[in-house]
């Protein structure tokens, strides 16, 4: 049986008029899951930060405001144009920033992301370039690099190996669940894309608590940290085909593969078990997470899951087919 656990409160002041819509961004919830800690049978407590209440959706509204903003502080000419190579969510971000600030964005992406995805890029008026499937990421950051050699006045967030990226998860993300959970929280699990949340957010911790484990969740087909090898996979927006600048390897406790299914699978069961409507990336995590908390070695543990985006962007994949 899964007692309810009692945490300090974090009361942040309700803001009922905003000047921009970017103010909105953090002081998401963190949930506890006890119904599915309980069908699960865990030994641990599981618990989710639910990133897709930022105002433009995911985990990636934070850094890529930090960065977006530093172009602008440090860039200052009319010709301005960001040009940047994402999985989606980060892309998303960006055009919706460039449609706050005003700033021409082109986004390239590989073909393969949710059209959900592609259409909110379009939506914001950004410049949608799509790549080859077969060329991964790589193939959309070679694109880009040529892009910022031929058009002027044209700049990147470089999110792969931004410092403010990482900074910006430690100064707003880490800080909140720290707020919310302090020392109570044993594990964090996240996945890697940039590798800007597991850095930011697991030196802060660290800082906090040495022995605090972090945990990246890693597509058992596409085993980069774990084994050195890419491969294709179907969990949008991590392990983009290489190891990422960014990623600290020192914060990094452990590595736990899951597969396309169990990322699938886990989503659809936060759904209808939770309430919660979660992307697959989060299903990967929560995966991870359970399993984890199942373990005798996990047991009374707080381990805390990264859900860095909603299921409103995966209406085209197989996590809306049939189970």
């Amino acid at each position: 049986m899964h007692n309810t656990l009692s945490f300090p409160q974090r009361v942040a002041p309700r803001q009922r008029v905003v000047q921009c819509i970017t103010d909105t961004i953090g002081n998401t919830p963190t949930l506890q899951l006890n119904r599915l800690c309980a069908e699960e049978q865990t030994l641990g407590q599981v618990f989710a930060k639910l990133e897709y209440f930022n105002p433009a959706g995911s985990i990636k509204d934070r850094a890529a405001k930090a960065m977006f903003e530093h172009i602008l502080n440090t860039h200052q000419h009319a010709n301005l144009n960001v040009i940047e190579a994402t999985s989606g969510n980060s892309g998303v971000a960006c055009a919706w920033l460039g449609a706050i600030h005003q700033v021409p964005v082109t986004i390239v992406m590989p073909e393969h992301m949710s059209k959900e995805r592609q259409q909110l890029i379009r939506f914001y008026g950004a410049n949608l370039i799509l790549t080859p499937e077969k060329d991964g990421m790589p193939g959309a950051m070679k694109v880009a690099d040529t892009l910022l050699l031929t058009i002027e006045g044209a700049v990147s967030m470089n999110q792969f190996a931004n410092p403010v990226n990482a900074a910006e998860h430690a100064r707003s993300t880490a800080r909140e669940i720290w707020q919310d959970m302090g020392e109570h929280i044993d594990v964090l699990v996240t996945g890697m894309g940039t590798g800007g949340t597991a850095t930011g957010i697991g030196r802060f911790l660290k800082q906090q608590r040495r022995d605090i484990e972090i945990v990246i969740a890693e597509p058992s087909n596409c085993p980069l940290l774990s084994e050195g090898k890419s491969g294709t996979h179907g969990i949008p927006g991590v392990h983009p085909g290489m190891v990422p600048p960014l990623l600290d390897k020192r914060v990094i406790d452990k590595v736990v593969k899951v597969t396309d299914e169990a990322a699938l699978h886990m989503a659809r069961k936060a759904a209808c078990k939770e309430g919660i409507a979660v992307g697959i990336s989060s299903g990967a995590t929560l995966a991870v997470a359970f399993s984890l908390a199942r373990l005798p070695e996990y047991r009374a543990k707080n381990i805390l899951a990264i859900a860095a985006d909603g299921a409103e962007r995966y209406f085209s994949t197989p996590l809306f087919s049939q189970p």
